[in-house]
């Protein structure tokens, strides 16, 4: 007769699986360098930008004012934003020299321009203020 050995029963220490240093290190590093990038990047909200002019309709000898209301969604207006104008004729190559932009009451900001030829201009608004997303609005208009 034979004799059969019994079968050895794996204890309950060898059934349970090990987890490398290695893994844990690498795992670590990669939750920290998600949160990194997380504290690193910022939505840009989004905005709200009117143009309204001075007068209507613009007079080529005249100064035309350009009032410009920014705001965030809620109504709340946006201060110390970077806003730059511009103006070209649409139906030929005439430029205005950029003018300056300045900060007239919380989250309005006037510029004055000279559009110094009877005719078809477009003013372009550009807007940049920190937490935001940048707006451009473009207006047309006919000088007389």
């Amino acid at each position: 007769m034979s004799h059969a050995e019994p079968r050895s029963v794996p204890r309950k220490a060898e059934l349970q699986m090990r987890v490398r240093p290695l893994f844990w290190i690498v795992f670590a590093t990669v939750c920290l360098g998600v949160l990194v990038l997380a504290s690193l990047v910022q939505p840009h909200a989004p905005a709200s930008m009117q143009v309204h002019l001075g007068q209507q309709p613009p007079q080529a000898h005249a100064l035309t004012t350009v009032l410009v209301h920014i705001t965030d969604l809620q109504g709340v207006p946006i201060e110390q934003a970077h806003v730059l104008s511009r103006a070209n004729m649409t139906n030929m190559d005439m430029q205005v020299v950029p003018s300056r932009v300045s900060e007239v009451a919380p989250g309005d900001y006037l510029t004055q321009l000279h559009l110094y030829t009877a005719g078809p201009w477009a003013i372009t608004i550009s807007v940049q203020a920190e937490g935001f997303a940048p707006l451009e609005q473009v207006v047309l208009v006919q000088v007389v």
